[in-house]
């Protein structure tokens, strides 16, 4: 869906992005990773051509972008930026519907795709959609930023720290939403964060930048496993690159089937992750958990003895490979 083959770009006598080579599968989500200044931002908006790039190819679809119109290309993709960039002086059913009205879309076609993703995103119709930006909520004005990006159907979804500006639970809550509608959509989507836990818990690829180029790039999984060097162990998290990884993975691919002896006090639904198991377990003082599914009824059981054995099995299996 996305190419960039050896693309640099440099501003004056200063490189900001150099010889990167990157491609993004269709329907994947691409997370952007790096310390301030690394490039991350200018790579994603050489993609829509915000900023032209000085050398190296960048496709879409197959096509250099160039021969894209620039006004007509941005309007096929949407943008997402962390100050959410709503017109101050439209409501929030005008904001969303921006984009098809430029492309001519029927009023009434407008109109029940701006309730659609309304209702998608949690704010409701008669409550939301004549009000102005000044009186929403951080969260509630990112919420229809996203919306608006989504509403001509785009395939490509390009977010510029969306989340950054955002308290943890809000910021939380958005996350979870953006996955779900992933899930849902299957858009190719380009995400640029300095929060590696967002990178982690979104992501299928991986891009880790550092002073213009890119270092590693995998899935997620894959750099936590075996990170290309210091400074990418350090931006995953250093000695806590376990735990990160055991958020990766669901209780429901470590669990056993129910021994013979007493399930354990502790429940835990399937679908949580291994780190949240392991939370579990140090604040109940127990090494083993039952399993529920969602009618929270016991499937199986999840010992920490076997987490322990699965993970050294795992660094054996990576040290002969």
């Amino acid at each position: 869906m996305i190419e960039l083959s050896h693309v640099s770009k440099q501003f004056g006598d200063d490189i900001a992005v150099e010889d990167i080579t990157l491609r993004i599968a269709k329907g994947k989500f691409c997370a952007l990773v790096g310390t301030s200044g690394c490039g991350k931002s200018t790579t994603l908006r050489m993609i829509n051509r915000l900023i032209e790039h000085s050398s190296g190819d960048i496709f879409l679809d197959g096509q250099a972008i160039e021969q894209y119109d620039p006004v007509k290309l941005r309007r096929r993709i949407g943008y997402v930026i962390q100050s959410t960039g709503l017109f101050p002086h439209w409501n929030v059913a005008r904001n969303i519907g921006l984009v098809p009205r430029l492309l001519k879309w029927p009023a009434t076609e407008i109109n029940t795709r701006v309730e659609e993703l309304m209702g998608v995103l949690g704010l409701p119709v008669g409550e939301f959609a004549h009000k102005y930006p000044h009186q929403l909520s951080g969260g509630q004005a990112q919420r229809v930023g996203v919306a608006r990006a989504l509403a001509a159907d785009p395939d490509i979804l390009l977010m510029d720290e969306p989340f950054g500006a955002l308290d943890p639970i809000t910021r939380e809550k958005l996350q979870d939403e953006l996955a779900k509608l992933q899930a849902r959509l299957h858009k190719t989507i380009v995400f640029v964060t300095h929060d590696m836990d967002e990178a982690l818990k979104l992501a299928d690829h991986l891009v880790v930048m550092r002073d213009g180029r890119i270092v590693q790039q995998g899935t997620p999984l894959a750099l936590l496993q075996q990170p290309a060097d210091p400074f990418v162990e350090s931006l995953l998290g250093g000695l806590e690159r376990g735990l990160k990884q055991a958020a990766l993975t669901r209780v429901k691919d470590h669990m056993t089937s129910l021994g013979p002896s007493w399930p354990a006090q502790s429940r835990i639904p399937a679908d949580f992750s291994l780190r949240q198991a392991l939370s579990m377990m140090l604040r109940d003082h127990c090494d083993r958990l039952t399993v529920v599914d969602q009618g929270d009824v016991p499937i199986g059981e999840l010992s920490l003895r076997r987490i322990v054995k699965e993970a050294q099995l795992d660094k054996v299996s990576q040290r002969d490979a």
